[in-house]
């Protein structure tokens, strides 16, 4: 996929909600050679309209006995949909590709195909 990347002389950027220090440990962790900016609050993923409402996440209730909590809530963990984009050097969206299940990414044959028909 590198090649096909410099051929086009495109440059890879991933937006999470992870804070800088998540973003800088999952980089080294990873291996990661681009660009990872982090947006925590979800400011610019909602600007997009990428946030992501159908996982759930639990957490303690507000009752606790002895300091122990007594129930759990459900409640919307706020996330980015997972999503590649493709922008020409005018800022122009090219192309999109989005998943409906968080734990799922564009795969290497689509992007190829949309940097050949965008760019080539």
């Amino acid at each position: 996929m590198s090649q096909d990347l410099k051929k086009y002389d495109v440059e890879i950027m991933a937006l999470s909600k992870d804070t800088v220090k998540d973003a800088a440990h999952n980089k080294a962790r990873d291996g990661l050679n681009f660009t990872l900016l982090s947006d925590p609050q979800l400011e610019v993923i909602k600007q997009y309209g990428l946030e992501h409402h159908k996982a759930i996440e639990f957490s303690s209730g507000s009752f606790t006995l002895f300091g122990i909590p007594l129930a759990l809530v459900p409640s919307v963990k706020k996330m980015a949909i997972p999503t590649s984009i493709i922008i020409d050097e005018k800022g122009i969206i090219r192309w999109i590709d989005q998943a409906d299940d968080y734990r799922l990414r564009s795969n290497e044959d689509r992007i190829r195909a949309a940097l050949h028909e965008t760019f080539g």
